[in-house]
């Protein structure tokens, strides 16, 4: 299992500055090359995809929080910030 702390910044198109934070927890499945990664928002208003965790068949945790943290770059209302991981959230 690992924990990571996604943080967002930039300005919207006011230019007002824009912030969100996600925590992100992975864990392995029970059969090799699987794994799941699972998103907490940390920020008020912060966008969420529809589903709060991404499943992989191939690739592990790796694989899992790799594609969740692209999903939520992705997500509107997050396109364009400047992404800051931190892999030993305190």
């Amino acid at each position: 299992m690992e924990t990571v702390t996604l943080k967002l910044r930039g300005k919207d198109e006011a230019g007002n500055d824009r912030y969100r934070s996600y925590y992100l927890v992975t864990d392995g499945g029970r059969n090799a090359g699987r794994g799941r990664a699972s998103v907490i928002p940390m920020s008020k208003g912060a966008p969420m995809p529809p589903q709060d965790y991404i499943e992989v068949r191939q690739g592990g945790e790796e694989e899992a929080i790799v594609r969740l943290i692209e999903a939520l770059l992705a997500l509107p209302g997050n396109q364009g910030l400047v992404a800051e991981l931190n892999d030993t959230p305190s």
